[in-house]
């Protein structure tokens, strides 16, 4: 299977690392990029992957349209497209923009960067020409990765908001939750490390569990302990609404 990603930016560089560490050969996947030929250069040594100047689309099985949403257009009709997996992993472009310039069908995927570490979560949206042999190649290409779940376009904003945004999110709470612990005394290495396993464990739990998420909350916070009085504080200060808010503007279509 011969993958070309055409863009060279973060989501590009965490699909490689998680594909190649999921067993697909660095010499399988060649990179092309037209702004940053030394961001180019940089991840070609770093994963040993090809690199060209000058793609042809047609040598390869599957083309990961991985560039800015306003390119990605432009790039579709500048080829001529045979029976490739056409994947846009671009935000706000849908299946059927590019299905009006290809023969092969396409699908718009939202994967989020801990696909690097085949944790990710990967957001499908099929347009109406892909084959079900290219369905089951793209779910497999990204199950690869990690997760993935089928979307269309009443779900896919949101699954970008939750999945594809949301590192951001879970990022910024850790920022603020760190200062707590190096005042206390630990270095910023260690507090950031304390804080990030204590989500990951709670993650791994939230996938083995389906009780509601109020359960699990009552599970450690006992009635007036530490845990239910910083439970307190957190509604006091309106974090369900924060979220909510977060991602309905995530979610939001840009004018």
């Amino acid at each position: 299977m011969n993958i070309l990603m055409v863009g060279a930016g973060s989501m590009s560089e965490s699909l490689v690392k998680g594909w190649i560490a999921s067993g697909i050969s660095p010499q399988m996947i060649t990179m092309t990029n037209r702004t940053d030929r030394v961001r180019l250069d940089v991840l070609a040594t770093q994963y040993g992957v090809r690199t060209t100047a000058e793609e042809q689309v047609d040598q390869f099985d599957v083309v990961v349209l991985a560039m800015q949403p306003d390119g990605v257009l432009d790039y579709v009709k500048q080829h001529t497209w045979t029976n490739q997996l056409v994947v846009s992993v671009a935000a706000h472009i849908t299946p059927a923009e590019i299905e009006a310039h290809v023969t092969c069908g396409a699908v718009c995927a939202m994967p989020n960067t801990p696909v690097a570490f085949r944790t990710g979560m990967t957001g499908l949206w099929f347009g109406d020409h892909i084959s079900d042999i290219k369905k089951r190649q793209a779910t497999a290409l990204f199950e690869r990765v990690g997760e993935t779940v089928e979307t269309d376009a009443s779900t896919m904003p949101y699954l970008m908001a939750a999945a594809g945004c949301s590192p951001a999110f879970f990022y910024e709470i850790v920022g603020a939750m760190t200062p707590v612990l190096t005042k206390a005394g630990f270095n910023e290495s260690v507090a950031r490390r304390i804080i990030a396993q204590a989500m990951k464990g709670s993650a791994e739990l939230l996938l083995h569990e389906e009780r509601p998420t109020a359960e699990l909350i009552q599970d450690v916070a006992a009635p007036g302990g530490p845990t239910d009085r910083g439970v307190h504080v957190l509604r006091e200060h309106q974090l369900s609404e924060a979220m909510h808010a977060a991602l309905m503007e995530s979610a939001r279509e840009e004018n």
